[in-house]
């Protein structure tokens, strides 16, 4: 066959594509940028409230801010339910407009979203881009920019609701001997199985990310200073309890924790409570290494 001939394949009917297309609302300006909210059904609440389909945590959106209907013709129209800082499309404060692929419209002062049809093919791109700039491509646990989106987001949320918000940092004792010794692709093997390892421990609701390096960050929302303690107890034992393997060579890893807990108004940032986290990790460290280290610790209840 000739190499200047081209090759002619049967393609998928674009009708049948078409058909399948599905509705979205896309963040492209905000805190949760490149998240994706699906639109079925026929009543959607947009808003800050946790039962919210479209959940936007800023500061800005109302708890029940916006929402998304759809008509008798089957369309998607959005209503803003008297927020306080409005819903705008445009450059004009809005009360009802029916959606049209490509709208791109603004809730509060800082988050946007456009609403837009997509297929299965589109939803499953965006879905990567977005997984590509929040997770660590090594371990798959959200990364350091996502970490400090999200611990920033909570610390409001834990501040408006009074609620203790925890924060456990670990990073693994002498990690740069298992590099040297036994190179950097035992290491990463070490990384991943830690990930694995620590995830099975943890609550649905708590985040877990990775620092940096060999530093790793646990959010735990509504927990006290024991109880983030004894969790933080929990994944050191369950490093050090066994050893890692690797082509057949047993490697024994420990770590240090550092705890810190926002209870009140006793922080004033979620950088404060990140470095008070830091300095109890530095205090474990110097005290000898595999524990944990924390500034109230009530055991026996």
């Amino acid at each position: 066959m000739s190499q200047d001939k081209t090759l002619v394949l049967e393609m998928a009917d674009r009708k049948s594509a078409a058909a399948k297309e599905s509705a979205y609302l896309i963040v492209i300006s905000g805190r949760a940028i490149g998240k994706m909210f699906k639109l079925a059904g026929d009543e959607m609440l947009v808003g800050r409230s946790p039962d919210a389909h479209v959940f936007l945590d800023d500061d800005g959106v109302s708890r029940r801010h916006a929402r998304i209907e759809r008509t008798d013709a089957g369309a998607l129209a959005l209503v803003d339910l008297q927020s306080t800082n409005g819903t705008w499309l445009g450059g004009r404060r809005i009360d009802r407009h029916v959606l049209e692929d490509g709208d791109k419209f603004q809730i509060g002062p800082a988050t946007v979203l456009r609403f837009s049809y997509q297929d299965a093919l589109e939803e499953q791109f965006q879905q990567q881009l977005y997984e590509s700039a929040t997770r660590d491509g090594l371990t798959g646990l959200y990364n350091k920019r996502f970490f400090l989106d999200r611990l920033e987001q909570e610390f409001g949320y834990g501040v408006r609701h009074r609620t203790p918000l925890s924060l456990i940092l670990f990073d693994i004792d002498h990690f740069k001997q298992v590099n040297d010794t036994c190179g950097h692709p035992v290491g990463d093997a070490v990384l991943e199985e830690l990930a694995a390892r620590v995830s099975d421990l943890l609550r649905v609701e708590d985040i877990f990310c990775r620092y940096g390096g060999e530093e790793f960050a646990i959010i735990m929302r509504e927990s006290s200073p024991d109880k983030a303690y004894r969790a933080a107890e929990r994944v050191r034992r369950a490093v050090a309890s066994r050893p890692f393997v690797h082509d057949g060579r047993s490697h024994a890893i420990t770590i240090s924790a550092g705890v810190a807990t926002l209870d009140g108004t006793n922080l004033p940032s979620s950088a404060a409570l990140i470095a008070e986290a830091d300095r109890h990790l530095y205090a474990a460290k110097q005290a000898g290494r595999n524990r944990v280290g924390a500034h109230l610790v009530a055991l026996g209840g």
